[in-house]
């Protein structure tokens, strides 16, 4: 994974309408994806709108912080936590971020991109940080067809 390709992603995999219902079956489709490709469970937070709309836990996730620090790491750069993951490398604001605690510079967490603007993150934590981010795009590239 490159730089370019994560900026490609974000371009790509845009939104024309979301809402709660999009989140759940999105939701659904990752815990499919997951438990038909990986042996572990993961977590599936989906922030929207200023809020948390979803919140899952397969069996056998316990809860950690991580989702919430990809959602705000996605929320605060405006792109996906991978993003910042490559950006962090060259860019004093993100690598501050490596330490400190309310953030997530790894993959996993992108944003939802409704006309444009940046409204909200789908974050997935329990694997590898390039299988998290990859399990996202993986959901959204089969729900978008392309």
């Amino acid at each position: 994974m490159t730089l370019e390709k994560v900026i490609e992603q974000e371009e790509q995999l845009q939104f024309d309408t979301f809402d709660h219902e999009i989140a759940l079956e999105i939701a659904k489709e990752i815990s499919d994806y997951v438990k038909q490709h990986y042996p572990k469970p993961v977590g599936i937070q989906i922030y929207y709108n200023e809020k948390v709309i979803l919140h899952y836990l397969m069996d056998g996730r316990k809860e950690s912080p991580w989702l919430d620090r990809k959602t705000r790491t996605v929320l605060d750069s405006g792109h996906s936590s991978l993003w910042t993951f490559y950006k962090s490398e060259s860019e004093d604001r993100y690598k501050e971020w490596q330490t400190d605690e309310r953030y997530a510079v790894c993959g996993g967490g992108f944003p939802i991109i409704e006309k444009g603007i940046v409204k909200g993150a789908i974050c997935v934590s329990g694997l590898d940080h390039q299988d998290d981010h990859d399990i996202i795009i993986q959901v959204l590239k089969k729900r978008m067809a392309l």
